[in-house]
């Protein structure tokens, strides 16, 4: 009796103890996937904690074609562009590095547009929703991210003008120059690039060039360019140039073609 007076009295001093739970995992944020994609704004900057944030099979497809190293911590956005002229997401305020992938509708079954670390910009069609995953391209788990959308960059401005005269030395060789400017593409793909024809009695002669990278800060600046053919020499006289000059910028990308007749001149020879 003694006993079992004993245990009733250690059953309800149990109950009086508070109850521990067990250890939970925290939980992954609500925009790891598409469908709870956090809708933004033009001018708005979103942060957040992602080092729960997962990678899914979804990230591993849409990689494939952006080629980034790793898709760790993503989480979803989206965008809806009213008017078709694009958007930056830029994620350089986060305290890891990243990148973002963007499709124009559901990323499941939508086309992929652009990728890109650090920031991504897209030139956009009006009324069209773009998906956006940001993630971190390394081992580390997320962190700190924080994301701002804004305008995209104006497009670039390219031009170019050809020297009336160039000249042709002994070897055959044509040196060809004249002046360009560029702006909006400084860090992107830029060249100067064109054909020179001459006919020396019956041989058409044709030479190609390349003359890259371009210095895209507005200002005008000289380039040159030496142009060797494969079906024969230049020479003195006559000669007819056409000359390209492309660069891209983050978005989009500019030509600009002219076209001029050239004289060569012989190149003096010191020998």
């Amino acid at each position: 009796m003694k006993h079992s007076r004993m245990f009733v009295a250690l059953v309800a001093a149990a109950a009086l103890l508070p109850l521990t739970a067990p250890a939970s995992y925290a939980a992954a944020p609500t925009n790891d996937v598409p469908a709870g994609a956090v809708a933004l704004t033009l001018g708005q900057t979103w942060t957040q904690d992602t080092t729960e944030a997962t990678t899914d099979a979804l990230d591993a497809t849409l990689n494939r074609t952006c080629g980034a190293p790793v898709t760790n911590a993503s989480v979803w956005f989206t965008y809806t562009d009213p008017t078709g002229a694009g958007f930056l997401a830029d994620m350089t305020a986060s305290d890891y590095s990243g990148g973002f992938i963007v499709t124009a509708g559901d990323p499941a079954t939508g086309d992929f547009v652009a990728c890109g670390p650090d920031a991504v910009a897209v030139r956009g069609t009006a009324g069209t929703t773009y998906y956006l995953v940001a993630f971190s391209d390394n081992a580390t788990l997320g962190g700190n991210l924080s994301v701002t959308l804004s305008e995209p960059p104006p497009a670039p401005e390219v031009t170019l003008t050809i020297d009336p005269r160039g000249t042709a030395d002994k070897a055959g060789t044509a040196h060809i120059s004249g002046t360009y400017s560029c702006s909006n593409a400084d860090g992107y793909q830029s060249d100067i690039e064109g054909m020179l024809t001459q006919r020396v009695g019956r041989t058409k002669i044709t030479g190609y060039f390349f003359s890259y990278p371009l210095e895209c800060d507005g200002a005008v600046h000289p380039w040159d360019a030496f142009v060797v053919s494969d079906t024969g020499l230049f020479s003195g006289g006559k000669a007819a140039n056409v000359s390209v000059a492309f660069a891209c910028g983050m978005v989009d990308c500019a030509a600009y073609q002219t076209g001029a007749t050239i004289q060569l001149d012989r190149a003096r020879s010191w020998t």
